[in-house]
């Protein structure tokens, strides 16, 4: 945020952008902020979850929905993982970058924001199955009804 809008104030004041600003943005703070942002949503359950069906059913049936869930969840993303390290390898290989103006600016570390966010949610998600399918005692914090908090 304080890039952009040092880099606003000096095109209007001055008349002078900052240079590269738009790359920056776009290959670096969107792409941390997503992808990193996952594990974290994931660690306080923050992802949304539609129950319509499954608190309908017996208990033993939602817990193994619930495990079916975190196996699908883990694989997705692990792939993703697998695939985002691949990709960020060939990129830092090649020593990614682009033109801006007359600039070229490195994007390649920006590459491997897929593959950490993702094998830290894939990671999370392992974790939470493990811990439900023994029952050992979950070291991440609890989830927190936002409507409770707002009513508090």
């Amino acid at each position: 945020m304080l890039h952009v809008t040092a880099d606003v104030t000096s095109r209007y004041l001055l008349n002078k952008p900052l240079p590269g600003t738009l790359t920056i943005v776009a290959h670096y703070y969107m792409i941390i902020v997503t992808f990193v942002a996952l594990g974290v949503a994931e660690k306080q359950n923050a992802h949304i979850t539609v129950e319509v069906v499954a608190e309908m059913l017996p208990p033993v049936v939602q817990r193994v929905l619930r495990w079916l869930s975190y196996v699908l969840t883990a694989g997705v993303f692990m792939l993703l993982a697998w695939r985002g390290f691949e990709i960020a390898m060939s990129k830092t290989k090649i020593g990614a970058a682009i033109e801006q103006g007359s600039d070229m600016i490195p994007v390649w570390q920006s590459y491997w924001a897929v593959p950490v966010g993702a094998g830290l949610f894939t990671l999370v998600a392992v974790y939470k199955l493990v811990v439900d399918v023994f029952g050992t005692r979950n070291g991440l914090p609890p989830q927190f009804d936002d409507l409770e908090m707002l009513h508090e």
